[in-house]
Protein backbone atom coordinates (compact mmCIF):
# COMPACT_ATOMS: atom_id res chain seq x y z
CA UNK A 1 0.00 0.00 0.00
CA UNK A 2 3.11 2.34 1.16
CA UNK A 3 4.87 2.03 -2.83
CA UNK A 4 1.28 2.66 -4.37
CA UNK A 5 1.19 6.29 -2.89
CA UNK A 6 5.28 6.64 -3.07
CA UNK A 7 4.74 5.68 -6.34
CA UNK A 8 1.56 8.30 -7.23
CA UNK A 9 3.47 11.12 -5.78
CA UNK A 10 6.34 10.84 -7.97
CA UNK A 11 3.89 9.86 -10.96
CA UNK A 12 2.03 13.56 -9.94
CA UNK A 13 4.57 15.79 -11.37
CA UNK A 14 4.20 13.91 -14.57
CA UNK A 15 1.14 14.42 -14.59
CA UNK A 16 0.53 18.01 -13.87
CA UNK A 17 2.92 18.80 -16.13
CA UNK A 18 6.00 17.42 -16.01
CA UNK A 19 7.83 20.82 -14.82
CA UNK A 20 11.39 19.77 -13.31
CA UNK A 21 13.49 21.63 -11.52
CA UNK A 22 13.01 24.85 -9.87
CA UNK A 23 9.97 27.35 -11.30
CA UNK A 24 11.33 29.87 -13.55
CA UNK A 25 10.48 33.55 -13.25
CA UNK A 26 7.41 35.25 -14.01
CA UNK A 27 9.71 38.22 -15.86
CA UNK A 28 11.51 35.29 -17.79
CA UNK A 29 8.01 33.60 -18.73
CA UNK A 30 6.82 36.98 -20.34
CA UNK A 31 8.97 36.77 -23.20
CA UNK A 32 8.46 33.28 -23.97
CA UNK A 33 4.56 34.12 -23.93
CA UNK A 34 4.69 37.32 -26.33
CA UNK A 35 6.81 35.28 -28.91
CA UNK A 36 4.54 32.24 -28.77
CA UNK A 37 1.75 34.67 -29.58
CA UNK A 38 3.25 36.82 -32.03
CA UNK A 39 4.57 33.49 -33.97
CA UNK A 40 0.96 31.89 -34.04
CA UNK A 41 -0.34 35.34 -35.34
CA UNK A 42 1.86 35.98 -38.02
CA UNK A 43 1.64 32.57 -39.24
CA UNK A 44 -2.16 32.25 -39.28
CA UNK A 45 -2.43 35.22 -40.55
CA UNK A 46 0.11 34.16 -43.08
CA UNK A 47 -0.91 30.58 -44.23
CA UNK A 48 -4.77 30.91 -44.44
CA UNK A 49 -6.75 29.66 -47.31
CA UNK A 50 -8.46 32.11 -49.76
CA UNK A 51 -8.55 35.85 -48.21
CA UNK A 52 -5.65 37.21 -45.36
CA UNK A 53 -7.17 36.91 -41.90
CA UNK A 54 -7.40 40.66 -41.77
CA UNK A 55 -9.84 40.85 -38.79
CA UNK A 56 -8.92 41.80 -35.04
CA UNK A 57 -6.57 38.96 -32.65
CA UNK A 58 -8.40 36.99 -30.31
CA UNK A 59 -6.99 35.56 -27.43
CA UNK A 60 -7.70 32.73 -25.02
CA UNK A 61 -5.80 35.18 -22.31
CA UNK A 62 -6.88 31.80 -19.56
CA UNK A 63 -4.92 29.30 -21.25
CA UNK A 64 -1.66 31.61 -20.94
CA UNK A 65 -2.63 32.55 -17.61
CA UNK A 66 -2.92 28.68 -16.85
CA UNK A 67 0.79 27.89 -18.49
CA UNK A 68 1.98 31.13 -16.74
CA UNK A 69 0.96 29.55 -13.32
CA UNK A 70 2.24 26.07 -14.44
CA UNK A 71 6.04 27.10 -15.58
CA UNK A 72 6.50 29.75 -12.74
CA UNK A 73 4.47 28.83 -10.02
CA UNK A 74 3.14 32.61 -9.47
CA UNK A 75 -0.67 33.33 -9.70
CA UNK A 76 -0.94 35.98 -12.54
CA UNK A 77 -4.64 37.78 -12.94
CA UNK A 78 -6.30 37.49 -16.56
CA UNK A 79 -5.92 41.31 -16.38
CA UNK A 80 -2.17 41.22 -15.80
CA UNK A 81 -1.69 38.09 -18.34
CA UNK A 82 -3.84 40.84 -20.93
CA UNK A 83 -1.46 43.20 -20.17
CA UNK A 84 1.49 40.83 -20.83
CA UNK A 85 0.30 40.16 -23.99
CA UNK A 86 -0.77 43.74 -25.72
CA UNK A 87 -4.15 43.56 -24.37
CA UNK A 88 -5.62 41.30 -27.26
CA UNK A 89 -9.32 41.09 -27.60
CA UNK A 90 -9.93 38.16 -24.37
CA UNK A 91 -12.20 35.44 -25.85
CA UNK A 92 -12.86 31.85 -25.79
CA UNK A 93 -13.51 29.25 -28.44
CA UNK A 94 -17.21 29.54 -28.22
CA UNK A 95 -17.14 33.48 -28.29
CA UNK A 96 -14.39 33.59 -31.45
CA UNK A 97 -15.04 30.56 -33.22
CA UNK A 98 -19.01 30.67 -35.48
CA UNK A 99 -21.03 28.22 -36.75
CA UNK A 100 -24.30 28.77 -38.70
CA UNK A 101 -26.03 25.58 -38.82
CA UNK A 102 -29.89 27.30 -39.90
CA UNK A 103 -29.85 29.41 -43.21
CA UNK A 104 -29.13 28.80 -46.42
CA UNK A 105 -25.44 30.23 -46.09
CA UNK A 106 -24.04 27.95 -43.33
CA UNK A 107 -20.85 27.38 -42.57
CA UNK A 108 -18.38 28.10 -39.81
CA UNK A 109 -15.61 31.38 -39.20
CA UNK A 110 -13.90 33.44 -36.80
CA UNK A 111 -15.75 36.64 -35.84
CA UNK A 112 -15.23 39.28 -37.80
CA UNK A 113 -12.78 37.11 -40.01
CA UNK A 114 -9.84 37.24 -37.17
CA UNK A 115 -7.36 34.91 -35.66
CA UNK A 116 -7.84 33.18 -32.60
CA UNK A 117 -5.25 31.39 -30.49
CA UNK A 118 -5.18 29.52 -27.80
CA UNK A 119 -2.36 28.19 -25.52
CA UNK A 120 -2.92 24.52 -25.47
CA UNK A 121 -0.19 23.00 -23.30
CA UNK A 122 3.32 23.66 -21.77
CA UNK A 123 6.15 21.60 -20.38
CA UNK A 124 9.21 22.46 -18.99
CA UNK A 125 11.91 20.03 -18.36
CA UNK A 126 15.42 21.67 -16.97
CA UNK A 127 16.73 24.66 -19.71
CA UNK A 128 13.94 23.40 -21.77
CA UNK A 129 10.55 24.56 -22.80
CA UNK A 130 7.79 23.20 -25.12
CA UNK A 131 4.59 25.15 -26.04
CA UNK A 132 1.78 23.77 -27.96
CA UNK A 133 -0.45 27.03 -29.82
CA UNK A 134 -3.36 26.65 -31.80
CA UNK A 135 -4.36 29.63 -34.10
CA UNK A 136 -8.01 29.26 -35.95
CA UNK A 137 -8.60 31.51 -38.90
CA UNK A 138 -11.67 30.92 -41.64
CA UNK A 139 -11.36 29.12 -44.38
CA UNK A 140 -12.99 31.44 -47.15
CA UNK A 141 -10.62 29.17 -49.84
CA UNK A 142 -14.32 27.02 -49.54
CA UNK A 143 -18.21 27.27 -49.90
CA UNK A 144 -19.42 27.25 -47.04
CA UNK A 145 -16.32 28.68 -44.86
CA UNK A 146 -14.84 26.40 -42.73
CA UNK A 147 -12.29 26.81 -40.00
CA UNK A 148 -8.49 26.84 -40.62
CA UNK A 149 -6.33 25.13 -37.39
CA UNK A 150 -2.94 25.15 -37.35
CA UNK A 151 -1.03 23.57 -34.38
CA UNK A 152 2.66 24.36 -33.70
CA UNK A 153 5.12 22.69 -31.37
CA UNK A 154 7.35 25.68 -30.46
CA UNK A 155 10.43 24.24 -28.78
CA UNK A 156 12.52 27.08 -25.76
CA UNK A 157 16.22 26.38 -24.95
CA UNK A 158 17.47 28.87 -21.94
CA UNK A 159 20.85 30.01 -23.27
CA UNK A 160 23.21 32.28 -21.16
CA UNK A 161 20.32 33.52 -19.03
CA UNK A 162 17.78 33.85 -22.05
CA UNK A 163 14.86 31.61 -23.54
CA UNK A 164 15.38 31.09 -27.44
CA UNK A 165 12.98 29.95 -29.82
CA UNK A 166 14.62 26.73 -31.34
CA UNK A 167 12.51 23.75 -33.19
CA UNK A 168 9.08 24.48 -34.73
CA UNK A 169 7.14 21.62 -35.54
CA UNK A 170 3.72 22.32 -37.75
CA UNK A 171 1.55 19.79 -35.81
CA UNK A 172 -1.53 20.52 -37.94
CA UNK A 173 -2.39 22.37 -40.83
CA UNK A 174 -5.64 22.30 -42.27
CA UNK A 175 -4.41 23.19 -45.87
CA UNK A 176 -3.26 19.90 -45.89
CA UNK A 177 -6.18 18.09 -44.42
CA UNK A 178 -8.86 16.78 -46.43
Amino acid sequence: MKRTRFAAVLALPLLIGGCAGEPIPMSEFVPIAREVLAFAEKDARENQPGRVADGPLYVNVKSFQTAATKVTGEEISEDSMSRVLGEPTQAILEQALLCDTTSQFSGCWVRKYGVWINLNLVRRSGDELTAHVRSTTTNRAQRPSDFCDRVWTLDFRREGGQWRMGERELRRDCRTQS
